[in-house]
């Protein structure tokens, strides 16, 4: 009996740590007046004329993650198109420096204040830096100019470059929350 308990819980350990992902949605916002089976086409902004001279590696980034939007717009049915979309597709991506800490514990030096007054308070002790990376996904009704979808997706960045295989991953996890598909 105890071994089939322990073999229950370790099963269930692995099975939740399969089911987790690198990739966290910070936010999915969806306007509910929107009338998904009415779009059929695409198109992204053009992000170029936000900023004269963006970098190479701003420009490649946002390349990979146009492409695997694109996939996953055309598995659901929707068409790329330059003519005319019914839905814009703005695209933005972030990478901010992160400092991770830890708290401290009883057991190091506690702070001194005063005779007989001894106090411990947890300190967040700073441990490391990472960098973080955020796309943001902005679905435009190019009709009303109203926005009907906004998702950001994030993610700690490795310090080796990003591979197409994980922005497909990320995207694929983004449109798991989809509100809509072509007819």
């Amino acid at each position: 009996m105890k071994k089939l308990v322990i073999a229950f819980f370790i099963g269930a350990v692995i099975t939740s740590l399969g089911s987790c992902s690198r990739y966290r949605i910070i936010r999915n916002q969806t306007d509910n007046s929107a009338t998904w089976s009415s779009y059929r086409t695409f198109a992204f902004v053009d992000t170029n004329r936000i900023e004269a001279t963006p970098r190479d590696t701003y420009q490649a980034a946002v390349a990979q993650v146009k492409q695997a939007v694109a996939n996953e717009l055309a598995r659901r049915g929707y068409q790329q198109t330059t003519d005319n979309p019914d839905l814009l597709v703005n695209l933005g991506t972030v990478v901010k420096e992160k400092t991770q800490t830890r708290p401290t514990t009883i057991y190091e030096a506690p702070l001194y204040i005063g005779q007989r007054r001894y106090s411990w308070r947890s300190q967040d002790v700073p441990i490391g830096t990472y960098q973080e990376g955020t796309v943001s996904l902005h679905v435009v009704d190019a009709q009303r100019n109203a926005l009907v979808w906004d998702v950001a997706v994030s993610s700690v960045l490795n310090q080796r470059r990003v591979t197409t295989d994980q922005v497909s991953e990320a995207v694929a996890r983004v449109f798991e929350k989809f509100p809509g598909k072509a007819q």
